[in-house]
Formats: C-alpha cells, structure tokens, sequence
C-alpha cells in the first residue's frame, strides 16, 4: 500500500504518533482546522515548527520520485552552501498501517525555513538591497554549477541580509542555468507582475478529506479533467463528477497539454485524455517538461528522451551523458 495525499494528511493531524523523529512537532493548520498542504509536481508538503524553527515538511509523491530526491539531498547535503536552506533526508519517518494492520512506512524531507519569504517582503525591500542578493546567489549558484530550476518568489528566502533558496526537488547539475538566469532577471526588475507569472512547478491549495463516500483526495481541475483518488486508486472525472478515466492508478498527476504522467504497478507512464498510453508504463520515473514538449524517462537507472508522441529521440545514457546531449 503506497502512501497517498490523505495518508499524508491524517499523519499530521497526530504527528505524536505518525512521525517516528518529528512527534513533537506542531503543524500549521488551515482556518478549519486541517493541515495547510500545498502540492507541486513532485511532492506534497506542510509547514511544522519544532523547538521555536519553522520547516517545510515534504513527502514525495511516489517512491520513484522519493529515490530521485534521496540522491539528490544527499549531494545538497555534501556542499553546505550559502544558497540553499539546509535540507535533511529522514528515512522511514512516516508511519501508519494498511486496513489489515500491518505496519508501513514512508521517508520524509525536511528543510529549515529561515528568515521571512521573499515575496512577502517584496514591497518593503530597497531594490538596490534585492539587487545585490540577488546577484549573489546567481554567483553562488553558478559556483556550484547548479541550477535550482525553480527560483520564484516563494522560493527564496531573506535570511539577515542574504537569500536562500528552498524547494530544490528540480535541481540539476551542469545545466545552462537558463532558466535561473531568466528568474533572477525578472526578480531584478522588481515587477509584482513579472514575479506573479514565475510559475514553474504546480502550487495549489489541496483539501485532502473526502467530499464524496468514494473520494479520498480531489484535485483541482485542468483541462475539463480532475485527478481523483478513490478507494479503487486514481482516475479522472469531467466538471460534472463523471468518471472520464477509470481509477485504476497507483497515482496520477494534472493534465497539460493532453498528457498526464501516471504510476502503475509496473511503473510510470504518460497517457492522454482517454488514458491510452503514449508512453508504456515501465520506467522508474517519467518527467513531461511542457515547456520544451518533451518527456525524459529513467529505467534501470538511464535516461532517454522522447517527444510528445512517445516516440524515442535520444538512446538511454547516463544522467551526464544525458544532460550534456541535452544541453
């Protein structure tokens, strides 16, 4: 049994008896009282304090995801950089039991969130204070040769007089740093309207409870479909509550552009609307980059290419390998 956005869920509504090393913790809770969560691409996450600190707590959404960002705090971990927050891997720290008891566990990601976010300290800031972090963490960044992939606003942190970045789950190594650079630019011009259009991972606000006897978590809807997890797994149904795909998913992710990415016993896909496969559920982990109209698939621990039809376009390589064909 694979833990889903409710299991997550109710293990912080008793964190002394869910969290094997965090119990003590309390979690930032909604207006009614439930876990505030808010769910990317990769990850669903919540805020904790412990012990007066303030941390993002993240569970990955599948453990394919799981082992990709395992390796990749492990390498964060090593640097100890100005630039990034630090993060910790915690290994088994979700705990709860399937319905016929038997005890079950999930690892964990836990990053300290210090000073105050960066958006909302937008308008309070000098530019010419903004400015000078800012170009401090580009050269920070490109000293690494590390590409966060993801610095919105929200991203960023002002800590005393520096900024930090959270939420690495996209990170890579050896990249152009492209898309940082172009962040950065639009965080340098200091435009609200620039910053609200820095979107690059899914960030919406989830309520995890049941609105229907056969629901356990809804999502939201994009493009007229709306992953839904039932007791028989994940589906999609229409605005109108109609089944449009069947639940027959370990796990399923919001449509763009007419393609979703999906996880069955046998592994991860990509499917389109009516839920045939464009891309053969049998990779560890499958990532749709919209933005470029491709998909990047891993099995037995290479990377390969494919465009939007499923068809192969880069024979399957090493991550390096992989990256530099790709830059």
């Amino acid at each position: 049994m694979r833990a889903t956005i409710y299991t997550f869920s109710e293990a912080l509504s008793v964190p002394q008896h869910a969290l094997r090393t965090l119990g003590a913790c309390e979690v930032i809770l909604t207006a009614q009282g439930m876990p505030a969560l808010r769910r990317t691409s990769l990850t669903i996450e919540a805020e904790i304090r412990l012990k007066g600190r303030r941390y993002l707590l993240a569970m990955p959404l599948t453990p394919a995801i799981g082992l990709r960002l395992e390796r990749l705090v492990s390498k964060l971990e090593r640097i100890h950089s100005s630039a990034l927050a630090p993060i910790r891997f915690l290994p088994d720290e979700l705990q709860w039991q399937d319905r016929e008891g038997h005890p079950l566990r999930r690892s964990l990601f836990l990053q300290e969130l210090r000073g105050e976010s960066l958006w909302e300290l937008f308008d309070t800031l000098r530019p010419e204070e903004l400015n000078r972090a800012l170009h401090q963490l580009e050269e920070e960044l490109a000293r690494l040769n590390l590409t966060h992939n993801n610095l919105k606003s929200e991203n960023l942190r002002w800590t005393e007089d520096r900024l930090e970045a959270i939420r690495p789950w996209y990170a890579e190594w050896g990249q152009s740093q492209a898309r940082d650079k172009e962040a950065l630019a639009a965080l340098h011009a200091t435009e609200e309207e620039a910053l609200s259009n820095l979107v690059c991972d899914q960030n919406y606000a989830y309520t995890p409870t049941p609105d229907k006897d056969d629901y356990l978590w809804r999502g939201h809807e994009f493009e007229g479909l709306t992953a839904v997890e039932s007791i028989a797994g994940f589906g999609y149904i229409d605005s109108k509550g109609r089944w449009v795909i069947e639940p027959r998913f370990r796990w399923a992710d919001d449509f763009q552009e007419g393609r979703a990415v999906v996880e069955t016993d046998e592994g991860m896909g990509l499917i389109d609307r009516e839920g045939s496969f464009i891309l053969e559920p049998r990779y560890e982990i499958v990532e749709y980059l919209v933005a470029e109209s491709i998909i990047r698939a891993r099995k037995a621990g290479l990377w390969a290419t494919f465009d939007i039809t499923g068809a192969q376009t880069s024979p399957f390589e090493e991550l390096e390998a992989h990256e530099k064909q790709l830059a």
